[in-house]
């Protein structure tokens, strides 16, 4: 008897998580901003203003990840977030992201894109997985997002 008590509790507290949990996919709409934040200790700090909407209803916690940087096609190297971002519920908001980047990695790869300051603009691609949490559940996502971007605006 104890034991189907035990089952039965079981399969209502699944049923009740699983339906409270109608997953709607996030929306990712451009970048608006992108520009430098600073240097430290031989790092660099970019920030990217990304438009992204949360169709759910319950918010989303992004931890930091690390993904792959790419400028003009070519893999510049990795990049890490310094932030946690919280996507409101059903809400489409612009949240910053700050990455860090080693120096080095971006000198490397500046040579493949002088012409790159010679047009004025360049493409940069960030590329990996985004790890984020809603209600204590873990999961990761694959993000691949590759925007124009305008040099003046970050010098």
């Amino acid at each position: 008897m104890a034991l189907l008590k035990i089952g039965l509790i079981t399969l209502f507290s699944i049923f009740l998580f699983t339906s409270c949990f109608d997953y709607k996919e996030v929306e990712f709409k451009g970048v608006q901003n992108f520009g430098l934040e600073g240097r430290s200790e031989g790092n660099i700090t970019v920030r990217i203003d990304l438009k992204v909407n949360n169709p759910n209803n319950y918010n989303i916690k992004i931890k930091r990840s690390s993904l792959d940087i790419f400028v003009n096609g070519v893999k510049v190297g990795k990049t890490k977030m310094k932030n946690n971002i919280v996507l409101k519920k059903n809400h489409q908001d612009v949240y910053p992201l700050y990455l860090t980047l080693s120096e080095k990695q971006l000198k490397g790869s500046a040579l493949s894109s002088i012409g790159s300051f010679l047009k004025g603009s360049m493409k940069l691609r960030l590329k990996g997985d985004i790890k984020a949490k809603v209600y204590g559940v873990g999961k990761k996502f694959p993000i691949d997002i590759e925007e124009p971007v305008n040099l003046r605006s970050i010098f």
